[in-house]
């Protein structure tokens, strides 16, 4: 796993589930197809007596994640209405996939002790690409199933997951890849392969292409992936920077030194790789929101800022309209800013409640 600031990424090139069914244990290989199959249903879930006679694993645990017994990986998570996870929530973005934040399993409401052996077992989906079914409470009785959800990042400082689906066979192969974009230019490559290996291979830059158009790369062409994931992202740095004219979003400030561009939700797929999904903020400014200590509101694009900052210099942004670009089209996606806000005001929340009880 790949670490930017808190954020914990599978490094990969290949993320499908083609590639997973051929390196999961056979066991899960039905349990994936009975949350395919069953995605977007309510009832209860297929545990105790309500479990499908003609599976023979466990599909989920009577709560939280389930690491079915001798197995390294995690098969299912549960999100319930626990106060600590309130996180819990589905985000549907613009190219027709969705995000869910999940909390750590903890020992009991109200602990900050995790379980150990169950979060494990997620990271290690992320570490290796597995997928992972998702319930979602509804009632005390009543559960909607997902379907299967890549993990695609682990946040070190809130300790919560980024669920991201559907994941199915059927899906788009590239529709969930860490590598794919809908342009890079070659001069971007080469630029790249010069920076990396200090000169130009053609094979390599042809490769390095072709994953890029396809978000699939083969298993001995890996050692390429660091200079694949460079040329995505300085031609998606460079996009973003144009369409903001070299400016932040939230101060205005035009200093190139100070600026950087970060996404507003994932990293995955060609729509994340979109100048629609991208901010150039300052550099400090990138890294409150990258935590969700300032946010903006999708409906009217003002800025809202964190109580815990409310008091300092960042106080002044509060209510603040960002700039945005002039094409319509490259303009911050709703639905991507919707799910970082979602985010805020629920982490927002949690603080409050907390200094209330420490109070």
């Amino acid at each position: 796993m790949g670490v930017h600031m808190a954020i914990q990424v599978y490094q990969g090139a290949t993320l499908t589930l083609e590639r997973a069914t051929s390196i999961a244990p056979h066991a899960f290989l039905d349990a994936y197809a009975w949350f395919y199959k069953h995605a977007g249903e309510r009832g209860p879930r297929p545990y105790g007596s309500s479990a499908p006679k003609d599976i023979s694993i466990k599909l989920a645990a009577q709560r939280g994640i389930h690491k079915p017994s001798n197995a390294e990986y995690a098969l299912s998570v549960t999100s319930t209405a626990n106060s600590f996870y309130s996180q819990d929530r589905i985000h549907e973005l613009d190219d027709g996939t969705w995000v869910m934040s999940y909390s750590e399993q903890r020992k009991n409401e109200g602990s900050t002790s995790t379980s150990t052996q169950y979060n494990e077992a997620l990271h290690k989906c992320l570490r290796d690409g597995l997928p992972v079914g998702v319930f979602l409470k509804k009632t005390s009785s009543d559960y909607l199933c997902l379907g299967l959800a890549f993990v695609e990042h682990y946040d070190t400082i809130a300790r919560s997951f980024l669920l991201h689906g559907p994941v199915c066979l059927e899906t788009p192969l590239a529709s969930l890849s860490p590598i794919i974009t809908e342009s890079v230019a070659t001069p971007e490559i080469e630029r790249v392969m010069i920076e990396f290996d200090g000169g130009i291979n053609k094979n390599n830059a042809e490769e390095i292409e072709r994953a890029l158009k396809t978000g699939r790369l083969s298993e001995e062409q890996e050692g390429l992936i660091p200079l694949i994931q460079a040329a995505r992202q300085h031609q998606y740095r460079r996009e973003v920077l144009a369409t903001y004219q070299n400016r932040c979003a939230v101060t205005g400030c035009s200093e190139s030194n100070a600026l950087q561009v970060t996404r507003i939700v994932s990293y995955l797929g060609m729509a994340s790789n979109r100048p629609s999904n991208g901010l150039c903020l300052r550099a400090d400014i990138r890294q409150l929101f990258d935590r969700h200590l300032i946010s903006i509101d999708p409906n009217n694009l003002t800025v809202h800022v964190s109580s815990n900052l409310m008091k300092s210099e960042y106080g002044d942004l509060e209510g603040r309209t960002i700039l945005y670009p002039r094409a319509t089209r490259h303009r911050p996606s709703q639905q991507r800013l919707a799910a970082h806000f979602a985010e805020y005001r629920e982490r927002t929340a949690v603080q409050a409640k907390r200094a209330l009880e420490r109070n």
